[in-house]
C-alpha cells in the first residue's frame, strides 16, 4: 500500500553524566506497609507530591503514600511528575524535577512488592520542559524506557542500570511532543506526535514494537494531511482499526464539537462518524473494552460517553453528578466491568458498573487524583 515504507535510523549512543543516588532505606516514604490487598490501583496526584493504593475491588483507599524527596526543597521546585509502569508490572517510574535554577532531570522507581522507592537518579539534562515517558516492553531490558524530552530529542534510558543507553533521534522543537505507546498485540511502537501553535498537526507513526526505533512502517495523518487534532485513540482487538477522539487541527472546531473515528490499519483511511461531543479543550481521553468491543470516553464535562464501534454510534451517556469542568481520565478493571474516572478537581474517582450502565460509588478524600495503573 502507499502508505508503507522502511526508514532506518542509527543510532548514536551519548556520553552522557549521570549522577547516581542510590536509596536503600524507605528514605523517599514515610508510610507503613499497606494490608495485602490482590486488587492494587495505584493513583497519582496532580499535586505531584503523594499517590495512593486502591483496592479495585472494593474500592477502598488502602494506603496514602507521600513522595518525599530526600533534600530540603519546597515543593515548587522539586517534585514528581508523572507515573508510568515498569515492562514487567513489578515498579512504578517517575519523572524526578531537581532543585533551581537549573533543576536536573531524574527518574525514581517504586518496588510495588517492597512497597518502597528502591532508586533515583539524575541524568545531565536540564529539566526545561516537558518530559513523556513509557516502558519500553523489552523483557531482555526490564528496566529501560523510550523518553522524549522537550529540549532535547527521544533517549533509550535504562532506570535499573542508571544510564542513559542510547539517542533515538535528536528531533526536538518547543512546539513538537511525542507520545509513544504500545499496540497490545506487540506488534507496534507508536509515537503520536503533536505539533502545536499555528500551523500545527498531528500524525502517528508505527514502528515495528522489536526494531527499536529503527524501522518505520507507516503513518497516519503523515504531515497532518488529514487535519486532524487528536485527543486520544485505542487499538481494536483484531489489531486492524485505531479508534480516536478528535478535533479539527485548523480551529473549524474550536468551541463548536469534537469527534469520533476510526483508522483502518491496512489502507490508513480515515472513517469518520456522525457522533458529536462538545468541544473541549481538555482531551476526550478514552479506554477500550475488547470483550464489550465499546469504546469509553469522557471529556471536560460531567457525560461520559459510551460508544458501539461497529456502527460508530453512542449507546448511552451516564452523567457524573456534581463532576466539576476539567479534565478526567479512565481505568478499565482487568475484567473490564468497571470503569473508573478521576476528577481531580473534585478529589474522587467515580466507580461506573459497566454491566448496569451506572455510577455505583464515588471514591472521595482523594487529593487531586489523576492517573491510575493497574499492574
Amino acid at each position: 500500500m502507499n502508505l508503507m515504507h522502511a526508514m532506518n535510523r542509527q543510532f548514536m549512543v551519548p556520553t552522557l553524566l549521570i549522577i547516581t543516588l542510590s536509596i536503600v532505606s524507605c528514605d523517599l516514604l514515610n508510610s507503613s506497609k499497606s494490608d495485602v490487598t490482590d486488587h492494587k490501583m495505584y493513583v497519582f496526584s496532580n499535586t505531584a507530591q503523594k499517590f495512593y493504593l486502591i483496592d479495585y475491588r472494593n474500592f477502598e483507599i488502602v494506603k496514602e503514600i507521600p513522595l518525599q524527596m530526600p533534600y530540603e526543597v519546597s515543593e515548587e521546585i522539586s517534585r514528581l511528575a508523572f507515573m508510568t509502569l515498569s515492562t514487567g508490572g513489578d515498579h512504578l517510574f517517575f519523572e524526578v524535577t531537581g532543585t533551581w535554577p537549573e533543576p536536573s532531570l531524574g527518574f525514581a522507581r517504586y518496588d510495588i512488592g517492597k512497597e518502597e522507592f528502591t532508586g533515583l537518579f539524575y541524568t545531565e539534562f536540564i529539566r526545561s520542559g516537558p518530559t513523556r515517558f513509557i516502558a519500553a516492553q523489552d523483557g531482555s531490558a526490564p528496566g529501560l524506557i523510550f523518553a522524549h524530552l522537550r529540549d532535547y530529542g527521544t533517549y533509550a534510558i535504562d532506570l535499573f542500570e542508571e544510564q542513559v543507553k542510547e539517542t533515538i533521534s535528536e528531533e526536538h522543537h518547543f512546539r513538537l511532543q511525542k507520545w509513544i505507546s504500545h499496540s497490545p498485540d506487540d506488534r507496534w511502537t507508536v509515537v503520536h506526535n503533536i505539533w502545536s501553535g499555528t500551523g500545527g498537526y498531528d500524525e502517528i507513526q508505527f514502528y515495528r514494537k522489536d526494531s527499536g526505533f529503527r524501522d518505520l512502517i507507516f503513518t497516519l495523518s503523515e504531515g497532518g494531511s488529514d487535519s486532524i487534532a487528536i485527543y486520544d485513540f485505542e487499538f481494536s482487538k483484531d489489531g486492524e482499526r485505531l479508534f480516536l477522539t478528535y478535533q479539527l487541527s485548523d480551529g473549524r472546531s474550536r468551541n463548536i464539537e469534537s469527534y469520533f473515528g476510526s483508522y483502518d490499519l491496512e489502507t490508513g483511511k480515515l472513517a469518520e462518524s456522525d457522533l458529536r461531543f462538545p468541544w473541549s479543550l481538555n482531551p476526550y481521553y478514552t479506554a477500550y473494552s475488547p470483550k464489550r468491543n465499546e469504546v469509553y470516553t469522557i471529556g471536560a464535562y460531567q457525560e461520559f460517553h459510551i460508544l458501539n464501534v461497529e456502527t460508530h454510534e453512542r449507546e448511552k451517556v451516564i452523567v457524573l453528578s456534581g463532576k466539576t469542568q476539567g479534565s478526567s481520565r479512565i481505568q478499565l478493571t482487568p475484567d473490564e466491568n468497571i470503569a473508573f474516572i478521576s476528577c481531580a478537581l473534585d478529589n474522587s474517582i467515580f466507580v461506573i458498573d459497566l454491566n448496569m450502565r451506572e455510577v455505583v460509588h464515588t471514591i472521595d478524600v482523594l487529593e487531586r487524583p489523576y492517573i491510575m495503573i493497574i499492574p
